[in-house]
């Protein structure tokens, strides 16, 4: 199922009523998992979340409430998909990716 957000990026009050995380728990995952999820910032230095970052807190929010990892445990089973240079090791497989919730907002301009 394809994950689809139809404008081009949210702020991170909507990332947190979307996925059910907690603002100030975005901003501490930010720092904990430094490399493999990291929002855009604006000019004003505002948080604003594309497809991919939103499904990167999903893919956190399982391993860490549904799963059962501590955060050096999750921190370990992501950097497995990451090569030793920081980059992903390739995009998720159709049956790994979370499911994104459909958020029916209208279109954004692009990040300045």
């Amino acid at each position: 199922m394809p994950m689809i957000i139809k404008k081009d990026w949210l702020t991170i009050g909507e990332v947190s009523e979307l996925t059910g995380v907690p603002i100030h728990t975005l901003r501490y995952w930010e720092s904990e998992f430094d490399g493999y999820f990291s929002p855009l910032r604006t000019s004003g230095r505002q948080r604003r979340y594309d497809e991919e970052a939103v499904a990167r807190v999903l893919e956190i929010k399982t391993l860490l409430k549904e799963e059962k990892y501590s955060i050096a445990g999750a921190r370990q089973v992501l950097s497995r998909k990451m090569n030793p240079n920081g980059a992903l090791l390739g995009s998720l497989a159709a049956d790994e990716r979370l499911p994104l919730p459909a958020a029916v907002m209208a279109p954004h301009s692009n990040v300045n």
